[in-house]
């Protein structure tokens, strides 16, 4: 239990675990999510509350593009249908556009798409599914735009008040972005229509949300003049109210020089605000640079003017900049693909962000791949993430010949040094084209990453791998702290209360025991949970039969045998401040029961069992004895059934109680 840290399960799970585990430790193999007829493509993830996942994906299985979402457990099991269980199958565009999936605060799946139900117009629809597969918006979802408008790309974000917040780009009428707020039962709270925003002299487009207090939200998105090959693309964020009105409007990157089709992005900072990543080429010297920039939800922004640059180093374009944020340190992470000028050579770089955007890896970055020209790199395929000041680099790898044939990553600290042995880590390497990867990192800092791959006899399934913080596949980890271990007097007892947040390998705990006098010994055991990723609460109660003050430390042990102890906590046993003879426990009894009593003094002690005419059938203390609790136990064996009585004398105190023996 490494500082009470868990690695537990029950010998029936242990046992079922083995067997069906699906996590894969050989990157030859990887998780297979589905890979039936037809093209499975665009796959989503979202880590649920409990370290498991969801994935969601569009389907062609029966003819037309369906939408279908599968929910896995912590060590990879499907807890749904083997290929999924079907969201839609409502007619769908053959030109699929974004979509996107969040796990909410409940564990259930929030998954927002198009389609072209309503007449062939392609809008938008939100559902709900729980973790057990119940359609909690309906077997149809609920439609959040009308049937006259072109809609895409929508996002979903979930506030604190557990409302939800959807935006998405309309394009019926210029390029314009449509808002929806739902509770989570469903109702529409901003109205029947969706909210509006557009400009009469530019598009609107690439919305992205993060939740921000008062129940608002910030909302970035791109501003666009012009016509193709002569826009003009800016950045802009807005703030949402909890009433869907927008209170503040401000400029990110007015100079207008980031590229048409790029997607800026967009990450929460978690306190109220976001940050951006983009590359332009603001210098005009047909080289794209990487830029970052953070705004809370007041509007501030952190960084300079139009964005903090990555790096200043010449002579490389700097593409696709993706960014992880560290919120004990408020720093940023970026990293992105590095070419020269010609991009016969690629290679990545990354940059540490100061909270004020100062460059804190040199003004030239760090590289983490050198330029090579044998390396190439699916550019919009680099994904970062961030668990416990650890930040996760992955992407897809490609052949010479235009092939991406290889998943992989490394994990860097503060210092940019590499982590995991060998430095990169190879989660996939079967040669088919590999693309559309996604990523996420679930609570206990566990990356899960989903992807389109063509090695079956199909177009393309859809294919997933986990990779712990060790850089270990397959065998994701649970760190499980001990949240809680207590100790109380309650009557004669000492009653020990503990709880667990997650469990892997845990065969159970030992309960020992130490007064001031004595070296520990284990006075009993306690069944563990085994591997869950459930909260689990415990409890032992110990009889004392020490006046003195107890220690107590708990023994958990693994299936295999490892052991660690727990911290130690104390049971201040308080002599008595007055002299007492309890009931016996139980009574009835056969053939034994205990007999407890308290001294308030030192005192000549004397406890005799007498029968119904008084005559005595035994002596359990005659003795001196000091102030304090103590238990006797008295064993009938030997005697009939019957009424029995103890009696108890101390010092002037003097007391009869009656006990049944029943055979």
């Amino acid at each position: 239990m490494k500082t009470l840290l868990l690695f537990c399960f029950n010998l029936l799970l242990f046992q079922n675990f083995i067997m069906y585990a699906q996590w894969s430790s050989d990157p030859a193999t990887n998780l297979t999510i589905c890979d039936l007829n037809g093209d499975q493509a665009l796959s989503k993830i979202a880590s649920t509350l409990d370290g498991g996942t969801y994935i969601s994906w569009f389907d062609i299985r029966s003819g037309s593009y369906s939408v279908y979402l599968q929910r896995l457990d912590f060590a990879g099991n499907k807890m749904w249908d083997e290929n999924g269980l079907l969201i839609s199958d409502n007619p769908q565009s053959s030109s699929l556009v974004d979509y996107d999936l969040i796990c909410d605060n409940d564990d259930n799946a929030v998954v927002v798409f198009t389609d072209t139900r309503n007449s062939g117009n392609l809008n938008v629809f939100a559902y709900r599914i729980s973790p057990e597969g119940t359609f909690l918006w309906g077997e149809n979802g609920i439609g959040l735009s009308d049937n006259s408008t072109f809609d895409a790309n929508p996002k979903v974000i979930q506030n604190g008040d557990g409302n939800f917040i959807f935006v998405w780009i309309k394009t019926d009428n210029g390029y314009e972005l449509g808002l929806h707020k739902l509770s989570p039962e469903g109702s529409k709270l901003w109205g029947e229509d969706p909210i509006i925003l557009s400009s009469q002299t530019f598009g609107l487009s690439n919305p992205a949300l993060v939740p921000s207090p008062g129940n608002s939200a910030v909302l970035f998105h791109t501003v666009v003049a012009g016509n193709f090959p002569a826009q003009t693309v800016k950045l802009a964020a807005k703030k949402i109210n909890s009433s869907g009105a927008v209170d503040w409007d401000i400029m990110i990157q007015d100079i207008g020089t980031i590229a048409p089709f790029s997607v800026p992005e967009v990450i929460s900072d978690n306190v109220g605000g976001g940050l951006i990543a983009w590359h332009d080429d603001r210098d005009g010297n047909n080289l794209q640079s990487g830029f970052v920039q953070r705004v809370d939800g007041d509007g501030n922004i952190y960084f300079p003017v139009n964005g903090a640059e990555a790096s200043l180093l010449a002579d490389r374009h700097k593409f696709n900049p993706v960014i992880a944020f560290d919120n004990t340190s408020e720093e940023t992470y970026a990293f992105w693909l590095e070419t020269e000028p010609d991009q016969n050579q690629n290679g990545i770089s990354g940059q540490k962000l100061s909270q004020t955007g100062n460059r804190l890896w040199s003004d030239n970055a760090k590289v983490f791949k050198p330029l090579s020209a044998p390396f190439t790199l699916s550019i919009s395929s680099l994904n970062t993430q961030m668990g416990n000041q650890i930040a996760y680099l992955f992407y897809i790898q490609g052949d010479l010949t235009g092939n991406n044939d290889k998943v992989e990553g490394f994990a860097c600290d503060a210092d940019g040094g590499f982590l995991w042995p060998g430095d990169f880590v190879v989660l996939s390497n079967p040669a088919p084209d590999k693309m559309q990867m996604v990523s996420t990192v679930d609570p206990y800092n566990n990356c899960k990453l989903s992807w389109g791959d063509g090695r079956g006899t199909n177009p393309m399934g859809i294919f997933a791998q986990d990779i712990n913080p060790f850089g270990e596949l397959g065998d994701s980890y649970i760190p499980v702290e001990l949240t809680s271990f207590t100790a109380a007097i309650v009557g004669d007892d000492a009653v020990l209360n503990w709880r667990t947040a997650t469990e892997t390998n845990n065969y159970g705990f030992e309960v020992e025991r130490q007064n001031s006098e004595e070296s520990w010994e284990n006075v009993g055991f306690v069944g563990g949970g085994g591997t869950t990723a459930i909260p689990q609460e415990y409890s032992f109660t110990d009889r004392l039969i020490f006046s003195v003050n107890i220690f107590y430390r708990l023994k958990q042990i693994d299936f295999d045998g490892s052991y660690e102890y727990s911290n130690v906590v104390e049971v201040e046993n308080i002599n008595p401040t007055k002299f007492a003879l309890h009931q016996n426990h139980p009574n009835p009894f056969n053939p034994s029961t205990v007999i407890s009593y308290q001294l308030a003094v030192n005192s000549k002690v004397s406890l005799k069992i007498y029968d119904v005419l008084g005559r005595e059938v035994a002596v359990l203390e005659k003795e001196y004895q000091p102030a304090g609790n103590y238990k006797v136990e008295f064993n009938a064996k030997g005697l009939s059934s019957g009424v029995y009585y103890y009696h108890l004398e101390a010092g002037s105190y003097s007391q009869t109680k009656k006990m049944i023996l029943m055979r």
